[in-house]
């Protein structure tokens, strides 16, 4: 797995993004195709300020969580999300497949664009993030998914 969010890396997780079909069954969890493409995309956003979000986790909890969850462990199935990424909850998913999917490159695209000092918004568990941990956040994040729909 890429230890950053790079060129090779986005154009890897582009190219999975574009196999992913409609109409795939989930191998775990209860969102539907649509949905993870939008909760993978409000996911960038929150990175970028543009959903707003609240902190929950204290410092020590997310220095910790982050350790565990970006330098140590796969995510797990079936995984609580935050309310501000839920489908079900506080975010706006659209019912257009192609819209969320081109969404979800743009956003990507746009994390892979960033530069080293890109000023991001706190993340709900982890906290502050820079662009390295970032990146490899949303790697490891949207693999999570995709491999949850199989691609």
């Amino acid at each position: 797995m890429p230890r950053q969010l790079n060129d090779q890396a986005t154009a890897s997780l582009v190219r999975r993004i574009e196999q992913l079909d409609e109409l795939k069954v989930p191998l775990w969890g209860k969102m539907n195709a649509t949905q993870m493409l939008a909760h993978c995309s409000t996911a960038l956003k929150l990175a970028f300020g543009d959903v707003p979000s609240k902190v929950v986790f204290p410092p020590w909890k997310a220095t910790l969580s982050r350790l565990i969850f970006l330098d140590m462990l796969p995510f797990p199935k079936n995984l609580p999300t935050a309310a501000e990424l839920h489908p079900q909850k506080k975010m706006k998913a659209s019912a257009d497949f192609l819209a969320e999917r081109e969404e979800l490159i743009r956003q990507l695209n746009r994390m892979n664009a960033a530069g080293p000092d890109q000023a991001f918004a706190p993340h709900p568990l982890f906290r502050n993030l820079n662009r390295a941990q970032y990146g490899k956040l949303i790697y490891k994040h949207l693999d999570h998914h995709l491999r949850q729909f199989g691609v």
